[in-house]
């Protein structure tokens, strides 16, 4: 397994070939155990396969085997899966929510919200243009840390450091 990794880090289609006829059913099964679901899992198998396929050069042996790397990797996508979907459906739940709610606003609440828009749009501003593009990708299009890791090329810890660095200049400047 770890000669197949090494291979595929090399970009050894056959190596990828092969890693995947005798893994496909580890890492579906894993995928499955996490997901619950058919037509899901078999969409985290092949991610999961894209990912190993573009990562595996990070394969350290030392840290374990290559079964174990390649189930950590499914299970991650799969628990990414889960809490993505569960996310959304928090979202649907609570824009239905709302929608349902009839009673007129308080026209103070207007102001109060017109204020705290603009204040948050002007902080918004002040930060540079990459703070500002982590912040929606993580706060308002919803991209998880890893899908806005791999966009940019770097790692998840990377991208998890700067939104909280953004998150926390964004919060010092709407405070001020």
């Amino acid at each position: 397994m770890e000669e197949l990794l090494e291979r595929v880090a090399g970009g050894d289609r056959s190596a990828f070939d092969r890693l995947y006829r005798e893994f496909f059913g580890l890492v579906f099964h894993t995928v499955f155990k996490v997901v619950q679901d058919h037509a899901q899992s078999e969409e985290v198998t092949q991610e999961t396969f894209l990912e190993l396929w573009s990562t595996a050069a990070r394969f350290d042996g030392a840290q374990g085997t290559g079964a174990r790397w390649v189930t950590m990797i499914a299970r991650r996508r799969a628990v990414d899966r889960v809490r993505s979907a569960q996310a959304a459906r928090q979202r649907d739940t609570l824009i239905a929510t709302q929608a349902q709610i009839s009673t007129e606003p308080d026209p103070s609440e207007h102001v109060l919200d017109g204020v705290q828009v603009h204040q948050i749009r002007a902080a918004l501003a002040k930060l540079s243009p990459e703070q500002r593009t982590l912040l929606t990708q993580a706060y308002i299009d919803g991209l998880t840390y890893r899908d806005i890791a791999a966009a940019q090329g770097v790692s998840v810890n990377t991208v998890k450091s700067r939104v909280r660095l953004a998150a926390a200049k964004l919060r010092g400047l709407i405070t001020r």
